[in-house]
This record gives C-alpha cells, sequence and structure tokens, in this order.
C-alpha cells in the first residue's frame, strides 16, 4: 500500500517573506521564504514584494501564488527540516492512572 500523499493542510503568510505551515502528517514550522526568493527567477520575481507575497493561498494542499508559482509540499518539508524548522508532533503523554 502506498504512503498517503503529503498534503499542506494549513498554512498563513508572515512578515517578512516567512510562511506559517501546517503538514497532513502531523508536523509544522515556520518557513522563512527569504533565501528561495533570493534566488533569482521570474517566478519568484513578484513575490519579492511584501504584499505580493502574502496573497498566498491553499490549493490542493500547495501553497500558491496568483502567478501560479507554487512549492511542493515535500520539498517544503524537507527544506524546513533541513533548516531545522519543522516541527514534529509530541507524543501524546501516558497517565500514571491509579491501579
Amino acid at each position: 500500500m502506498a504512503a498517503p500523499r503529503l498534503k499542506i493542510t494549513a498554512l498563513r503568510a508572515a512578515i517578512p517573506f516567512k510562511l506559517s505551515v501546517s503538514f497532513s502528517d502531523g508536523t509544522h514550522g515556520v518557513f522563512n521564504a527569504a533565501p528561495m526568493l533570493a534566488e533569482r527567477g521570474e517566478g519568484t520575481e513578484p513575490l519579492r514584494d511584501r504584499g505580493y507575497f502574502a496573497k498566498v493561498e491553499l490549493v490542493n494542499g500547495r501553497p500558491i501564488w496568483p502567478n501560479y508559482f507554487d512549492i511542493s509540499p515535500q520539498w517544503l518539508q524537507e527544506e524546513m527540516e533541513r533548516r531545522g524548522e519543522l516541527e514534529r508532533p509530541k507524543p501524546p503523554r501516558r497517565s500514571l492512572g491509579s491501579a
């Protein structure tokens, strides 16, 4: 059986150039997009404007901007993990119930 496809379940733009992200596997964090935007490219050029960056939407589990620039959830999660921006869900605490 194939593993379920990773999706973004919650997304919010934060100033300056950050995305607060929650993934379908329970991981979450704040992605600093500034290094990505520093790379020159046709798709990222409009995102360098703070107002435009804030127009990000969550569509089919992916962040997408009005110019159709989007980010793969898998790439985003891997990049956040590499940078130390990704938090894993804490395991449930066991209660010390009486015997």
